[in-house]
């Protein structure tokens, strides 16, 4: 009896650890590198808690540094709490936050509430570095707090559209992203994944 016992506590132990994936992109403007990005998937039971770091430096007229940090957290598949915090040039750009309030959502700016969400999230970006999202035809942008178009345009390619109409592409190979095409506004770039 004791053997059985040990053993299930054993196996339980095993299921509470967290795995961990990291996946590393570069980031390139004309095949020129301009940063990086490194993404973590962490597993613990029920719990995903998703996190991206991206630091990018270029020029446009003068030197221009921008890191983006996210933060998001999914519980039995339904987003829990997604933060986005983007600093350019050492200055706060964007510091929002999406938390789950029963069965609504909240999305804050700057600790301001700008609006409650009635849909429930299942599927946001920071997931598109992760899984193909084989299925999914609207996904959650935590920076925006607002729905995304997203549809399949051939094998294992996606096109992915903002309500402002600006286009961003994902190409995945065995399921996880290879390319990313990204329209930022001032700038275009590819993220890569480093092999």
């Amino acid at each position: 009896m004791k053997t059985l016992l040990y053993t299930i506590t054993f196996l339980s132990v095993l299921a509470l650890q967290a795995q961990t994936t990291t996946h590393n992109f570069e980031v390139l403007h004309d095949n020129r590198l301009l940063g990086t990005l490194e993404a973590t998937k962490t597993v613990t039971g029920n719990q995903i808690v998703y996190t991206s770091h991206t630091q990018i430096e270029y020029h446009l007229m003068v030197n221009i540094e921008v890191v983006y940090d996210y933060h998001v957290t999914f519980s039995n598949g339904i987003l829990q709490e997604a933060k986005a915090h983007i600093m350019v040039r050492g200055n706060d750009k964007t510091k929002v936050q999406t938390v789950k309030a029963g069965s609504d959502f909240e999305f804050y700016s700057d600790g301001n509430l700008e609006k409650t969400i009635k849909v429930t999230i299942t599927n946001s970006i920071i997931q598109l570095l992760f899984e193909e999202p084989k299925g999914v035809s609207r996904i959650y942008a935590e920076e925006h707090g607002e729905y995304h178009e997203l549809r399949e345009l051939g094998d294992h390619l996606y096109l992915k559209s903002t309500p402002s109409g600006k286009k961003n592409t994902y190409f995945y190979k065995d399921g996880i992203l290879q390319k990313s095409d990204v329209n930022a506004g001032i700038i275009k770039f590819s993220i890569v994944k480093k092999s």
